[in-house]
């Protein structure tokens, strides 16, 4: 069994514009306005999204990376991700892709995202300015750090366990991850490299960590997805909100019809 996802950052409620709906609500007024194919589509990536592991983006500062890294997390299925101390344009861009609270509003997503390639549309990203800061919150998530670096400890990656909540982070294109992140993470973990070169491009090197992560929940677990029904259902209203364009006016007035 996995544990519950530990990176989970939605709370009751889908904050649309300036108001916050009843997930119940958004998906019951807004689900007609979805084709049956886009419907079935939405419910069966929940299903499938799991947050006991993010990816961790730190010191970057190609934005490129950021979507390149976020496009694979989409895929493989994880539903958030974390940014921090990002620089240069790709501190700009953490700006836009973050909000300041737990829950940036649809109409603010839509006009950051457009040149996400819509990856970063269904993932929840959070943005920190220090390392040791974020560290300290992921473990009172009651979950790890691991970071693909170099360390005298280092262990192959197939030797972690991902059924164990994890933050899994990837460091600067150049430098790698800063030395706080290293010393602070509970463990270093070492990609495979069977050739000549000694290090991967920094989006390549977060797919396949994400990717071996995801077959290892499968094998250890049986399943990568951990959301219950409860959230499940919270994140398909979002997803929901998410995908139908006139979201806010159509909630709007429901609520003005209802009041």
């Amino acid at each position: 069994m996995l544990p519950p996802a530990p990176f989970f950052p939605l709370a009751d409620g889908v904050r649309v514009g300036d108001a916050v709906y009843p997930s119940a609500t958004v998906t019951e007024v807004l689900a007609p306005y979805l084709s049956d194919a886009r419907r079935d589509r939405i419910g069966a990536v929940v299903a499938a999204r799991a947050f006991g592991v993010v990816p961790v983006l730190e010191g970057l500062v190609d934005p490129g990376n950021v979507n390149a890294v976020l496009r694979s997390a989409e895929g493989l299925g994880f539903g958030a991700a974390h940014l921090v101390a990002l620089e240069g344009d790709a501190a700009d861009h953490a700006r836009q892709l973050a909000a300041d609270d737990d829950e940036p509003a649809v109409a603010h997503r839509r006009a950051a995202l457009r040149a996400s390639q819509g990856a970063h549309k269904w993932v929840e990203v959070r943005a920190w300015d220090d390392p040791a800061e974020y560290v300290a919150w992921v473990h009172d998530q009651g979950a790890r750090v691991a970071v693909t670096a170099l360390r005298d400890d280092a262990l192959p990656v197939e030797d972690w366990d991902f059924t164990v909540p994890t933050a899994l982070v990837v460091g600067n294109e150049h430098a790698g991850a800063s030395d706080a992140m290293i010393e602070a993470a509970d463990a270093a973990l070492l990609l495979p490299l069977d050739g000549f070169v000694q290090s991967y491009n920094v989006s390549v090197a977060a797919a396949l960590a994400l990717a071996h992560a995801r077959t290892d929940r499968l094998r250890r677990a049986g399943r990568h997805a951990d959301l219950d029904a409860d959230r499940q259902r919270l994140l398909q209203a979002h997803y929901t909100a998410r995908a139908v364009p006139l979201a806010e006016a159509l909630l709007a007035e429901h609520a003005r019809r209802s009041g």
